[in-house]
C-alpha cells in the first residue's frame, strides 16, 4: 500500500470513527440518561459531526465515510476499484472502532445506537432507499462543483442528512451507511434487518448518482 493510499484509508477510518463515535455516542447518551440530550439534537449531531468531518478531510480521501457513497463515486470512476475496496474497508474498521469504545465507555447496557426498523421490511427498504438517493444526489452535486468550497459542501451535506434523521429516523433509524449500522450490529451482536440497512443504501445512492447524471445533461 503506497502512501498516498494508507493516507485515504486513515482520513476515510477517523471519519467514519466521528460519524459513528458521536452520532451514535449520542444515541446511546439519551437512552442511559434521559435529562443529558434531548432527542430532537440527535439528527443536528449526525449532520454536524459529518459536516466538520468533510471539511477536515474532503481534500485527503474525498470524505465518504460510506461504503454506498464510495460505491456510487466508483460507479461515476471518481475512484478506481483499489480504492473502493480499501475505503470500504477502512470504513468498515472505523465504524467497528467506534462501537467497541462505546462498549469500553458505557458498557454494554444499551443498544450501541443501532438501526431498527419499526415499519414492514418493504416500507423500511423504500424510505431507506429513497433517504440514500437524496443523500446522494447531495453529495454529487456539491461534491462535483467547483464553485462550491468544500466547507459549504460539508454543511449542505450534513444538512440533508440532518433532515433526513428528523424524519426518517424515528421508523428506520435514518442509516444511510452501511458501516454506521454494521458497527452497532456487531458489538451488539444483533443483525436484525441488517440486510435493509446494507443494500438499500447503495442501491439509492446508485439511483441518485444516475438521477444526476441524467439531468446533469
Amino acid at each position: 500500500m503506497n502512501r498516498n493510499i494508507l493516507n485515504k484509508c486513515i482520513a476515510e477510518l477517523l471519519g467514519t470513527f466521528a460519524l459513528v463515535f458521536f452520532g451514535c455516542g449520542a444515541m446511546i447518551l439519551y437512552e442511559i440518561n434521559l435529562v443529558a440530550i434531548s432527542v430532537d439534537l440527535i439528527p443536528i449531531v449526525f449532520g454536524v459531526v459529518v459536516a466538520v468531518m468533510i471539511c477536515t478531510f474532503a481534500d485527503i480521501s474525498g470524505a465518504h465515510f460510506n461504503p454506498a457513497v464510495s460505491i456510487a463515486f466508483y460507479q461515476n470512476e471518481n475512484i478506481n476499484l483499489k480504492e473502493l475496496c480499501y475505503y470500504i474497508i477502512s470504513q468498515i474498521i472505523g465504524a467497528v472502532l467506534a462501537s467497541f469504545s462505546h462498549s469500553f465507555f458505557f458498557g454494554k447496557n444499551h443498544s450501541f445506537g443501532m438501526t431498527i426498523n419499526k415499519l414492514t421490511v418493504s416500507q423500511g427498504v423504500f424510505l431507506e432507499i429513497l433517504i440514500s438517493m437524496f443523500l446522494m444526489l447531495t453529495i454529487i452535486s456539491v461534491a462535483t462543483n467547483e464553485k462550491i468550497s468544500k466547507h459549504i459542501a460539508g454543511f449542505s451535506i450534513g444538512g440533508i442528512i440532518a433532515v433526513c434523521s428528523f424524519v426518517a429516523g424515528p421508523f428506520t433509524g435514518a442509516s444511510m451507511n452501511p458501516a454506521r449500522s454494521l458497527g452497532p450490529a456487531i458489538l451488539s451482536s444483533n443483525f436484525s434487518h441488517i440486510i435493509i440497512y446494507i443494500l438499500a443504501p447503495i442501491i439509492g445512492a446508485i439511483i441518485g448518482l444516475y438521477i444526476y447524471q441524467i439531468i446533469k445533461k
